[in-house]
């Protein structure tokens, strides 16, 4: 029976390779090239192995006659993913692969080959029913596993802080659940039972494995399991272990943790350049940016075709707004590595930042001759018609932008402000109308609804849109103000001086001078209270 036991791990394994495989293969199809350079893209269960993750735990949970989770960890950078659709995708890779060689293994049933000679049929049938296990488990939506890595991209940012936090106890609660409450234990097992069986498993036979492979397994799976650990710290020298800590920390969001690993590494080997990569990507999560750049600045002079690593010290300039030295960083990672599509968006933010629109139009167009699908470069190049007044252009951009992202509300957003520039108000409102159907409380959408219903004279419709923004956002000054020259025009003095006086509050130097300028108050600019909103205006420190 010792057979069955190394035939059942040897498959584990090399299924724990294909799962974190099919993670990383489809991180670096999304953008995270750095994946290559991580060493990710192999079959070499060495390269994925975190002590924690990958021996603590299968070995607890085999010991008590669980499953063997594959806790192998590949470090994936999200920041480089094009979107959330990749984001999910690469989540999903995982269970995916891992669905694919329990199919494969089915073949040999499909086939009806005769497999009750021998030990091959039962252990090949327990196999197929742990892989199955495998996926079930992986696709809870529950951090840290795959299924909520699935969903995570799609929830509020306030959501995924706190679920971040919950990651690091997140198994040992889904252990305890499955340990103490043993309906849920039955219904998982069931599940995973009737989809062998479906699979053309035969039920028996499994339950044959499972017999022939506890006979002996957990001792033989321990050895293996803490052989295999010895190798890789044997294989791997200390600023290895060290460096694939810090890998496992960063992934779990313990950024602080995560750089004195990696401090460990650079200690011990100070030219490994992966280290001081990742040390940087840390730092700029912390938001301690002239840290991450100096980390940064350390892994190119080490490895000047570090193309990850230009391209993160630019990011990092960008946010401090050294926008020169951004633009150099990215130009020197496109030359390295001329498909890096993010570098070459972020170059163009950087451009228009700087007004100098028709590079930045060019950056736009080169993205999208290499990533066709990325819906920012074509929003973005959208955004810079705008500032250089070429409307129509900028719709079709945003035409595109929408072909990729459906319903995206700035994306149609600024379509309208864009048909509202060239004065086709109607097809501006049906844009904002649009938006509001899809978000009833972007109040963006309801202020330039407002303010196009008042180009065409529908001034009715128009302070109704202006009362929703104030509603919605009680501290956009605009719509105070727009409400106040309605009831202007209505001889409604007294909703004259509560909006005025409200959007004065909010804006006082700006709108005190509009009103004494604006002809819609000329019939009131003698009232008293009127005079003293636009002295408070003038004062502002006197303003309650």
């Amino acid at each position: 029976m010792l057979t069955v036991a190394i035939f059942i791990c040897l498959g584990w394994i090399l299924s724990v390779c294909l799962h974190e495989f099919g993670h990383a293969i489809v991180a670096y199809w999304g953008g995270d090239t750095s994946v290559k350079d991580k060493g990710y893209l192999t079959l070499n269960p060495l390269k994925y192995l975190d002590f924690g993750m990958s021996i603590i735990l299968p070995v607890i949970f085999l010991l008590i006659g669980g499953i063997a989770l594959p806790g192998a960890a590949v470090y994936i950078d999200r920041r480089r993913l094009s979107n959330r659709w990749w984001q999910s995708a690469v989540s999903a890779a995982g269970p995916l692969a891992s669905a694919l060689v329990a199919v494969v293994l089915t073949i040999p049933f499909w086939l009806g080959l005769s497999l009750y000679q021998d030990w091959v049929g039962p252990a090949l049938a327990f196999l197929i029913f742990l892989q199955i296990s495998v996926v079930l488990f992986n696709l809870l939506p529950i951090p840290p596993l795959d299924g909520y890595g699935i969903i995570e991209p799609w929830l509020p940012l306030p959501a995924q802080i706190q679920f971040k936090k919950f990651s690091t106890y997140g198994l040992i609660a889904i252990f305890a659940a499955f340990w103490f409450i043993e309906p849920l234990n039955q219904v998982f097992w069931s599940i995973a039972y009737t989809i062998s069986k479906t699979l053309g498993v035969p039920s028996g036979m499994v339950m044959q494995g499972a017999q022939l492979f506890n006979r002996g397994s957990t001792v033989l799976l321990l050895a293996v399991i803490v052989i295999l650990a010895l190798i890789s710290r044997v294989k791997r020298k200390r600023h290895d272990v060290y460096y694939e800590r810090g890998n496992s920390l960063s992934k779990r969001g313990r950024y602080e943790e995560a750089i004195a690993a990696y401090d460990q590494a650079v200690h011990i080997k100070s030219d490994f350049a992966e280290a001081w990569y990742q040390r940087g990507v840390a730092l700029a999560y912390l938001e301690r940016y002239e840290e991450a750049i100096a980390a940064y600045k350390t892994a190119v002079e080490i490895k000047p075709d570090y193309s990850e690593a230009w391209y993160s010290r630019g990011w990092v300039l960008q946010q401090l707004r050294r926008y020169s030295e951004a633009l150099a960083a990215y130009d020197q990672a496109m030359q390295i590595q001329p498909e890096l599509y993010q570098a070459g968006y972020q170059r163009g933010l950087v451009l228009a930042a700087l007004e100098r629109y028709a590079e930045a139009m060019a950056a736009y167009n080169q993205v999208l001759q290499i990533q066709p699908d990325y819906y920012e470069a074509a929003y973005q190049r959208g955004v810079v018609l705008s500032c250089l007044q070429k409307y129509e252009q900028a719709i079709a951009s945003y035409d595109q932008a929408l072909k990729i992202k459906p319903g995206n509300r700035q994306i149609l957003t600024d379509k309208g402000w864009a048909f509202c520039q060239l004065q086709r108000y109607e097809d501006a409102i049906a844009v904002f109308e649009k938006v509001i159907r899809l978000q009833p409380d972007y109040y963006q959408a309801w202020y330039k609804l407002g303010w196009s219903l008042w180009k065409l004279g529908k001034s009715e419709e128009a302070v109704f849109a202006f009362d929703r923004v104030t509603q919605l956002q009680p501290s956009y000054a605009n719509a105070w103000y727009n409400k106040a020259c309605y009831y202007a025009r209505k001889g409604s003095v007294d909703l004259v001086l509560e909006n005025l006086k409200q959007a004065i509050q909010l804006e006082p130097d700006r709108f005190s001078k509009e009103a004494q300028q604006d002809a819609d108050f000329e019939s009131i600019k003698g009232n008293k209270l009127f005079q003293q909103l636009i002295k408070l205006g003038t004062n502002p420190s006197n303003c309650t």
